[in-house]
């Protein structure tokens, strides 16, 4: 028995030692395995689960470093379209998917939990008693549907008549689905001056103190802290409807105090909603399905930490049986870069063995005559390709739009003003005034300005001025149009809000260095002898710059200002950050409005979920282009009669 124990005694950190070294030798194997875990995984969708995604992006990089992951937010219909198109393999989702995209393949898998979160401005005069009194479902639904609360009196039963400044969500998102759903509504049904994004709500409510809107918790919420955004307030959901806010009311201290509140049931089920990651079939690739697998269980981990409200065992459970029974997508993402590659290649080999062709002919004066017609040939194709082009442009846009002549007639569709998708009416009037009268506006006001700089530029400025302002109006002429949207955003709406007038001194300031330098090369063109002459006649320099320059360059003029027509009738993002996106007829220049362009931008990645959205969205890209080419041919025929006058 002694010989045993001591036995025991020397073996035991022996067999300790091997135990250890052989668990250390599998985990270093496993690692091995895992780290040669290869591939490449792409999601987009939904600002809500963003920031979460951030973070199991991170962690799962982090463990499979030769894995590849694009990230990217936009909103949940742009994800879910994405995901429906090939483009990605997981679309970001805030809201239940419709029937229409789960009978296109669309497998959502539950991942996070979160909510919709009505907000004001801290700034507001009547904090205090916001905070204090709440806002129940009927309360958000007269504000943002019905419109009969337009103060903030009326909101709290007080005389206060500081009017309330409603915010909306402009892009389809699930966020808006959500919220309006609380108050039994649709997205569509929401009024307000619509903004585009979580952030955009989020600075619009901030820096109005009389604002109201809604966040997702991640942007309602501090990142970092947890705690509120600096300048924002939530504002408590009035639970049981007695017009004040209990202390079992009060859950919005932190981002965690309301992700417990919603964990616990303490929250209701709409405005707090499930987040999913969806996918078109099951994953087939190795990399994609261990990252949803990471997601659903050890990615759990980080949900709380950040704000969010795990999922739920039986919610683990049901998306493991959905990857385990589920078909597979098989190659879901389309990449042609080796057939475009291939077919590049085979255009560049023709064109070199058409041109090899001339160094088989015998004599130099047949090469010289096939160079010539060679030459003919590709003009005359080049040509036709860019008609060509764009009737196949107008032909595709026509059959796309197709079935929307099917639901409603041309009249209805040019003179309607409801714009509600989900209940089939699709009013483009307003769309149509909105684009016409914002061009009509910055051309007014670019115009003169830009023509009246030119002709100061070309025929009063000294040179060393020359030599200065040219190089800047090159520069502003090159800024993407997101800077002067930005421009609009900061300096302009806090004195004109979201209105005509400020989108059209945006878009006037935008394409003013265009037609400035424009009108500068244009003016160059009249020759020096013509000045002269009029100088030797006693014409004074404002006499000849009107009688000689001015009406020489008419065409030239006439012809500049209409492709600064075509730029202001297709501008996007400037005039979309910054126009308010109300599909309404204005009442004055200080009005929201919305534009064809905006409403592309806005709800395109939402047309694969309701039926004849895409048809929409098409009908509007194709009276875009009408309305430029409309434009255009009357710009010829005046241009022509011009001409023939002069």
């Amino acid at each position: 028995m002694y010989f045993n124990c001591c036995n025991l005694k020397v073996l035991a950190p022996i067999l300790t030692s091997l135990l250890l070294f052989s668990s250390c030798q599998q985990n270093e194997a496993d690692k091995a395995v895992s780290d040669n875990l290869q591939g490449s995984i792409s999601i987009s969708g939904a600002f809500a689960l963003y920031p979460m995604a951030v973070e199991w992006t991170n962690e799962f990089s982090a463990r499979h470093p030769s894995v590849r992951i694009d990230l990217s937010s936009g909103g949940a219909g742009k994800g879910m379209t994405d995901v429906l198109n090939g483009m990605v393999d997981f679309a970001m989702l805030s809201r239940e998917p419709h029937d229409e995209e789960r009978e296109k393949g669309a497998i959502d898998f539950t991942v996070a939990k979160d909510a919709v979160l009505p907000v004001f401005s801290s700034s507001n005069p009547l904090r205090d008693k916001i905070l204090a009194h709440g806002i129940t479902a009927d309360d958000a639904r007269k504000i943002w549907i019905t419109g009969e609360y337009t103060t903030w009196g009326q909101l709290l039963g007080t005389s206060d008549n500081n009017p309330i400044h409603v915010y909306t969500r402009s892009d389809a998102c699930g966020a808006a689905q959500t919220f309006a759903a609380w108050f039994d509504g649709v997205q569509e049904d929401l009024g307000g001056t619509a903004v585009y994004g979580d952030p955009g709500i989020s600075k619009a409510v901030i820096d109005d103190p009389l604002g109201i809107g809604f966040n997702n918790m991640a942007y309602a919420y501090d990142s970092e802290t947890l705690s509120m955004q600096v300048g924002l307030e939530v504002l408590p959901l009035d639970i049981d409807g007695n017009k004040s806010v209990s202390d079992e009311e009060k859950l919005y201290k932190t981002r965690s105090t309301i992700a417990t509140a919603i964990e616990e049931g303490r929250f209701p089920a709409p405005p707090s909603r499930n987040l999913y990651l969806v996918t078109k079939g099951v994953p087939a690739d190795t990399a994609s399905l261990e990252f949803l697998k990471f997601v659903i269980s050890e990615g759990q981990e980080f949900n709380e930490p950040n704000g969010y409200v795990r999922i739920s065992n039986a919610s683990a459970r049901e998306s493991m049986r959905k990857l385990n029974g589920g078909s597979r997508g098989g190659g879901l993402r389309r990449d042609n870069t080796r057939l475009m590659t291939l077919l590049a290649g085979i255009v560049v080999v023709l064109l070199f063995l058409t041109a090899g062709v001339q160094f088989l002919l015998p004599s130099r004066t047949r090469r010289r005559v096939f160079r010539q017609r060679l030459s003919e040939t590709m003009m005359v194709i080049l040509s036709f390709s860019s008609v060509a082009l764009l009737i196949a442009l107008l032909a595709a846009l026509w059959g796309k739009a197709s079935p929307m002549f099917e639901k409603s007639t041309l009249s209805e569709l040019f003179m309607g003003t409801q714009w509600k998708p989900s209940q089939g009416l699709f009013g483009f009037r307003p769309f149509i005034h909105g684009t016409l009268a914002v061009t009509l506006l910055s051309i007014c006001f670019s115009l003169p300005l830009s023509l009246l700089t030119a002709v100061f530029i070309t025929e009063y400025a000294p040179r060393f001025l020359k030599h200065i302002v040219n190089p800047a109006l090159d520069i502003l002429a090159s800024l993407p149009s997101v800077i002067f949207g930005l421009w609009g955003v900061l300096t302009l709406i806090p004195k004109f809000g979201y209105s005509l007038l400020t989108a059209s001194l945006v878009l006037g300031v935008m394409v003013l260095p265009i037609m400035v330098s424009l009108f500068c090369e244009i003016f160059a063109t009249v020759p020096d002898d013509m000045r002269e002459s009029s100088f030797a006649l006693g014409a004074t320099r404002w006499q000849t710059t009107r009688k000689v320059v001015l009406r020489k360059s008419l065409p030239g003029i006439f012809a500049a200002v209409v492709l600064a027509l075509s730029k202001c009738i297709g501008e996007t993002i400037a005039v979309m950050m910054v126009c308010g996106c109300l599909p309404r007829l204005r009442g004055s220049l200080l009005d929201p409005f919305y534009t064809l362009p905006a409403l592309i931008g806005n709800n395109y990645g939402e047309m694969a979920s309701i039926p004849l959205y895409e048809s929409a969205i098409m009908f509007a890209a194709l009276l875009l282009l009408l309305l430029v080419l409309l434009f255009n041919i009357l710009s010829r025929v005046i241009l022509y009669r011009i001409e023939k006058n002069s």
